[in-house]
């Protein structure tokens, strides 16, 4: 079922990770001693019909956000570097105002060297041969309790890579600079393959970590770094007042998805939408994945109304968390939607559905018009 990696002319390499698969996914997170920080998300669309895969890489800074796809050649030479950038675009570019320096040190754009740095590891020799040595102790995200140590030099330093054979893609669960500086520690990994049947194991994880707020067109929201909330395409006659925007985080056995509808119109039009929307949230609401079935209020700040409701399934424990929000002039709306589904077979559900609705509730309390 799985493509094992190869090369032209040489042996079938040893991997530090699962075989890759399309919609494989990891997330990884970093904050410099100097405060910059790092949303890092990579994940495996497919390959192309000579075998190449396509990677999607997103990056999320302080100053900005972006998208750069890579492109990983199975027949790439040893000796030359392994996957390469072949188109990025910016999602919010850097504000002109800031110093050249500065925007250029936080463009997110500028640190797909980075996501370069995690994928490399996988094809040295040296850490294949590190997955033999005695593992060491470590605390990180994911339940990765013990990695092996890989260390290799860097200009003036040393680079000390946490390698694990269950993280996705990389086998990366951390690169620092000589073993304490400047980490980049992995948030989360799993499988998000909407054509496959089901599970084939429950090494699925959403990052509820990290919260940072951002400001978006129209109004701002804090959420996970490696959240990419990105607005979807728009009918040309709508662009002016609807604004769609949405993120699925997770994988096949637990997965989350954040959603943001923006409108703007007169008084009128904005109160009858706040009205529908709330008297739907009211209600049992018959869904693709089951009954949504209303279980509380949920007190928010100011005009905003709020609600919680429970998933009825007999396979997935779920949960909406949803609130509607109108300006104070009473001219612009805004419909927040989490709604997390996650298997009851998967040994974390229970957990994963506590943490989530509490990061569900602190996202929804966030929100504001800017």
């Amino acid at each position: 079922m799985f493509d094992w990696f190869r090369k032209r002319g040489a042996s079938k390499p040893e991997l530090i990770h699962p075989p890759w698969r399309a919609g494989q996914y990891v997330t990884y997170y970093m904050e410099r001693e100097d405060g910059f920080w790092l949303g890092l998300g990579l994940r495996l669309l497919g390959q192309t019909e000579d075998g190449a895969w396509i990677i999607q890489g997103d990056f999320k800074a302080r100053a900005g956000e972006g998208t750069v796809w890579f492109r990983s050649d199975p027949a790439a030479p040893p000796d030359e570097p392994d996957p390469t950038p072949v188109r990025q675009e910016y999602v919010r570019a850097p504000p002109e105002q800031v110093d050249p320096m500065t925007r250029m040190r936080e463009d997110p754009l500028m640190t797909s060297s980075l996501a370069m740095n995690l994928l490399f590891v996988r094809r040295w020799p040296s850490a294949a041969e590190s997955l033999q040595t005695e593992p060491r102790a470590v605390h990180y995200p994911c339940e990765i309790e013990r990695a092996h140590l890989l260390v290799t030099d860097g200009p003036g330093y040393k680079k000390h890579h946490d390698i694990h054979p269950r993280v996705m893609l990389t086998g990366v669960a951390c690169l620092s600079v000589d073993g304490h500086r400047n980490p980049i520690t992995v948030t989360s990994f799993g499988l998000n393959d909407p054509e496959a049947d089901g599970p084939s194991s429950y090494d699925d994880f959403i990052d509820l970590s990290h919260p940072k707020r951002v400001t978006h067109d129209g109004f701002a929201l804090t959420y996970p770094a490696t959240w990419f909330l990105r607005q979807a395409d728009q009918e040309s006659e709508q662009k002016s007042s609807v604004k769609d925007y949405f993120s699925q985080v997770g994988g096949i056995s637990c997965a989350l998805t954040l959603s943001v509808t923006v409108k703007e119109g007169s008084a009128e039009e904005i109160a009858q939408e706040r009205d529908a929307a709330v008297a739907k949230m009211s209600a049992p609401l018959d869904g693709p994945m089951g009954l949504l079935v209303p279980r509380q209020p949920l007190r928010l700040p100011g005009n905003a109304q709020g609600f919680i409701s429970d998933l009825k399934n007999p396979g997935i424990n779920g949960a909406a968390y949803s609130a509607t929000y109108v300006s104070d002039d009473g001219r612009r709306f805004a419909h927040v939607i989490a709604f997390l589904c996650v298997s009851k077979e998967n040994p974390r559900a229970k957990a994963t559905l506590s943490a989530v609705e509490q990061t569900a509730r602190e996202i929804l309390e966030s929100f504001a018009f800017v």
